[in-house]
């Protein structure tokens, strides 16, 4: 009997003795937590010398993952202090950068850093005072360029010459200075807008845009990181996206979201007090079509978009799924029409030359929505979805074993070509190219933005009596 309390007791001493542990170990490990010290970088020096940037700071932890402007960086060297990171200094161009150095998933286990990098000169001393470059003289179309006996060959003949050899290359010269300048008239007429909202407030523009930026901030989703991630491609140098995650989101609340809240100002200050008009043209150049092209739309819409897109790619997938709702909501204003533009080898050849062979049979439509739904077009899923398209497969299997549209991928890439177009997903609109999508911004409003861009340019020529 006494064996038996005694055994109890003891039992219970135990017990008592391993809640008393448990109760004090679950204090003390949420303590440590919240007492882990934040990462902090404080300075990044860059050598161009050695091709590389110095990041000096506090508890980088012994397996930090930087990155410059969402670009993973090789280190040379890792401390708890010090991190040497190997950058192309001399390739890259002059500008800001951002850097972010990260140990995990949490916010005491990041920081960010902007750094300057540009071409560095050996003598600052002796370098001459900046002096504002003269207008660059440009010939006019009417120029002489050569002269021949009694001929003289002008810059304008020139031109027409040039763009009937290469229209794909003169093309994509003529887009190249055309973004350039729409990118600067864009920055100059929204620098206007704010220089004048300043004044009318009393403010500098730094110190109008302090008040009021931090309040029209939105925090993104994990969706928009996501999607900034897929759009980085082989950028991020084979890095999975937990790991870029810290980067990802530092590069959001930095750049990307402060920038969102500035433009959603100046759209209020547009509506509200200054208008800007962008009327630069674009260049259009026609766009040729052929049966073998699928559409959806009548030919008598007043906007028409072609889409250059492979079915194996996800890019040009993610925007496909959405031109149903595109034709529903715009109806007989709009004309979608798809041409080819293969890209991924021998499985692109396939699915290619597939629905070349669905569209035969009136069915591409049918086949290109499942693709675009599927993903990778494998061997095996090529062979399932005409099935599921409801293809006619007898004939389907006739098309593809009689090879009647085997040269159909290369004869696309040639005529991409000629619109100066090397890869997809591209689109036209009206003849001129539109500039790519941003990663957060939905399909739907992407061709939403587009298509009305597109009605409000006609009806201003409209209204000057353009044809």
């Amino acid at each position: 009997m006494n064996t038996s309390r005694s055994r109890t007791a003891r039992v219970r001493r135990l017990v008592c003795f391993v809640v008393a542990a448990v109760a004090l170990a679950a204090p003390l490990g949420a303590s440590a937590q919240e007492a882990r010290p934040p990462l902090a970088v404080h300075q990044a020096v860059p050598d161009a010398a050695t091709d590389t940037l110095t990041i000096d700071g506090e508890h980088f932890g012994p397996t930090p993952f930087v990155t410059l402007d969402l670009a993973p960086l090789d280190l040379r060297l890792v401390l708890d202090t010090r991190i040497m990171a190997a950058v192309p200094i001399d390739a890259m161009p002059p500008g800001r950068y951002l850097l972010t150095v990260s140990r995990g998933p949490d916010a005491v286990d990041r920081a960010t850093l902007e750094v300057s990098l540009g071409a560095v000169t050996a003598d600052p001393v002796s370098r001459p005072a900046a002096t504002p470059p003269g207008v660059i003289q440009t010939p006019a179309p009417g120029a002489p360029a050569a002269v021949v006996g009694d001929r003289t060959i002008t810059v304008a003949e020139v031109d027409r010459e040039w763009q009937l050899t290469d229209p794909g290359g003169y093309v994509a010269i003529m887009r190249e200075l055309h973004q350039q300048r729409r990118r600067i008239a864009d920055r100059m007429a929204t620098d206007d807008v704010l220089a004048r909202e300043a004044r009318a407030q009393g403010l500098t523009t730094e110190a109008l845009l302090a008040r009021e930026v931090p309040a029209r901030v939105i925090a993104m989703p994990d969706t928009a990181l996501a999607a900034l991630y897929d759009s980085l491609g082989e950028r991020t140098r084979g890095a999975a996206l937990e790991q870029m995650r810290p980067a990802l989101r530092a590069w959001l609340e930095r750049k990307s979201e402060p920038e969102l809240a500035k433009m959603a100002y100046v759209e209020e200050l547009v509506k509200t007090a200054t208008r800007i008009d962008v009327v630069l043209e674009p260049p259009a150049m026609p766009v040729e079509h052929s049966t073998l092209d699928p559409v959806l739309g009548p030919a008598s819409a007043p906007v028409e978009i072609v889409t250059f897109g492979d079915l194996q790619d996800p890019d040009y997938a993610r925007l496909a799924q959405v031109f149903g709702k595109v034709t529903e909501t715009f109806g007989a204003r709009v004309r979608v029409v798809f041409k080819l533009l293969p890209a991924f080898g021998a499985q692109s050849a396939s699915a290619a030359e597939s629905g070349a062979c669905a569209h035969a049979q009136g069915r591409f439509w049918a086949f290109h929505d499942v693709a675009a739904r599927r993903g990778t077009l494998d061997a095996r899923r090529l062979k399932a979805i005409p099935g599921e398209a409801g293809l006619d497969l007898l004939a389907f299997d006739r098309c593809m074993a009689a090879g009647t549209f085997r040269a159909r991928p290369r004869e696309a890439a040639v005529e991409a070509s000629r619109y100066g177009i090397a890869s997809g997903p591209a689109v036209l609109v009206n003849g001129r190219l539109a500039p790519a999508p941003p990663p957060f911004l939905p399909p739907f409003e992407y061709f939403t933005r587009l298509i009305e861009e597109e009605l409000q340019r006609q009806a201003r020529a409209g209204r000057k009596g353009a044809p």
